[in-house]
């Protein structure tokens, strides 16, 4: 007769190596580009990363703290588009906020694992398209 075992098996968790730097280095460089040149692609890549990240952290309570922190860093870079798309430098009013962004992305991605990485991907690519298909109706 087979003993019948309560314990339920966890999840695997995948620690974020490559992508983790892969991530925070192109939010770091993206930053840079903004902070000395009105880049519309600089603009994409950290807005993409912004996406991914606020995908990840938007109903879970461990990154409280840092989500009140993004949102701000968020509505600064949506203010900046306007700003970017007309080749104007960016005010300091507008980089602080993003850089302490870029600074969270830092923090949080340490605690992501390589599921949660990339299902918040391919959710933040199902928001853009959904909003691309709702814009073209």
């Amino acid at each position: 007769m087979r003993k019948r075992s309560n314990r339920t098996p966890r999840p695997i968790k995948i620690p974020l190596t490559r992508f983790r730097s892969d991530a925070a280095l192109n939010a770091r460089l993206a930053y840079d580009t903004l902070k000395h040149t009105p880049d519309l692609d600089a603009y994409n890549r950290l807005v993409d990363t912004f996406n991914i990240i606020s995908v990840a952290v938007l109903n879970d309570p461990r990154f409280a703290r840092e989500h009140s922190v993004y949102g701000g860093a968020t509505r600064a870079l949506d203010e900046a588009r306007q700003l970017i798309a007309a080749r104007v430098q960016l005010p300091a009013r507008l980089l602080e906020p993003i850089r302490h962004g870029v600074n969270i992305i830092d923090e949080i991605l340490p605690r992501l694992d390589l599921a949660q990485f990339r299902d918040s991907e391919l959710a933040a690519v199902r928001a853009v398209i959904n909003i691309n298909r709702q814009g073209a109706n």
